[in-house]
């Protein structure tokens, strides 16, 4: 009996060295590298970066690591940081914004990529040879941004446009506002700058007549939002921006989508890529949900009626969700 009780206690002994042996032998499990391309430091941004990562580290737990890169603005920089992960090889790369976009295109001819809050067409993405991109959108048209302010402020007559010129893809939307603004019989002011030195005189060009001022979704002028609202308090008219984040900063202001949303979206379209899933099965998506964010505070200094802004987003169904700090 002592026999067969010694027998099997050495082959549970063998078993057990032969499987750590095998385990030992066995090759760490490779991380799953992502890099992340952010254009500058804003808020906005910092809310896309979290709920990207939040959603994919929910789905590969202690499997991926992020490389987060900003350019700070510097279109130099930013060109050395995709070439940085072209040659690291990563399994995934994620730029945020429309310059940034395409810039990684115009580099990056074989890694998968996620682009997320940029303007992307499916015409463009299907030219491409491999088909190596898919995306999150989340532009709003000109026609649904002015129904809405019309909505609030009855007696809009003049708006006001701050538009950086190096952002191609503002003058898109400039003119689809100038278009939906002649039908209304609203005027659009705009006025042009580089960078963000440039704002104290384009104060100074403001139409005397503006009754709101206005920035589209743009890094450099969210990044300087700051910069505005004294503009914007000084003048007693409503500052409306495109974010959340430069509502949490001072505008009084803007429909959009949750920009911790457009994070998770693009998460779960990054799992499909790294799970497999053929880029040629996975369009761009349009985020579709939008929200009215309001700065109480700042409703208040720039006359803004918040009676009026929560008739007009309970009748046009959005939801309204308060920013202040």
């Amino acid at each position: 009996m002592k026999t067969k009780f010694l027998v099997i206690i050495c082959f549970l002994l063998i078993a057990v060295g032969i499987i750590n042996s095998v385990k030992l032998k066995s090759p760490a499990r490779k991380l799953i590298q992502i890099g992340i391309l952010v254009p500058m430091e804003h808020t906005a941004l910092r809310e896309i970066v979290a709920g990207f990562k939040h959603t994919v580290e929910k789905e590969f737990p202690d499997a991926v690591s992020f490389n987060v890169q900003n350019a700070q603005g510097d279109l130099k920089l930013q060109r050395s940081i995709i070439e940085m992960f072209i040659g690291q090889k990563m399994d995934l790369i994620v730029p945020i914004g429309t310059n940034a976009t395409q810039m990684t295109l115009s580099l990056v001819k074989k890694q998968p990529i996620v682009s997320l809050a940029a303007t992307l067409s499916e015409a463009e993405r299907k030219k491409r040879d491999p088909i190596n991109v898919t995306g999150i959108l989340d532009e709003i048209g000109g026609q649904r941004k002015l129904d809405f302010l019309r909505d609030i402020f009855s007696e809009l007559k003049n708006l006001t446009l701050i538009v950086h010129s190096g952002n191609e893809k503002n003058f898109q939307e400039v003119e689809e506002l100038r278009a939906s603004g002649e039908k209304m019989g609203i005027t659009i002011q705009t006025i042009q700058i580089q960078n963000l030195p440039e704002l104290e005189m384009a104060a100074r060009s403001i139409s005397s007549e503006a009754n709101a001022l206005m920035i589209l979704k743009d890094h450099l002028l969210a990044s300087g939002i700051r910069l505005l609202v004294p503009i914007a308090d000084k003048l007693q008219i409503p500052l409306i921006a495109s974010d959340e984040g430069s509502v949490i900063n001072g505008a009084a202001l803007a429909l959009g989508v949750r920009e911790r949303a457009i994070g998770e979206e693009g998460g779960r379209l990054a799992v499909k890529v790294l799970m497999g899933h053929k880029m040629t099965d996975l369009p761009l998506q349009q985020m579709k949900e939008l929200t009215v964010f309001y700065n109480a505070s700042a409703c208040g200094q720039q006359r803004i009626d918040l009676q009026s802004l929560e008739r007009t987003a309970a009748k046009q169904a959005y939801p309204l969700l308060k920013m202040d700090n």
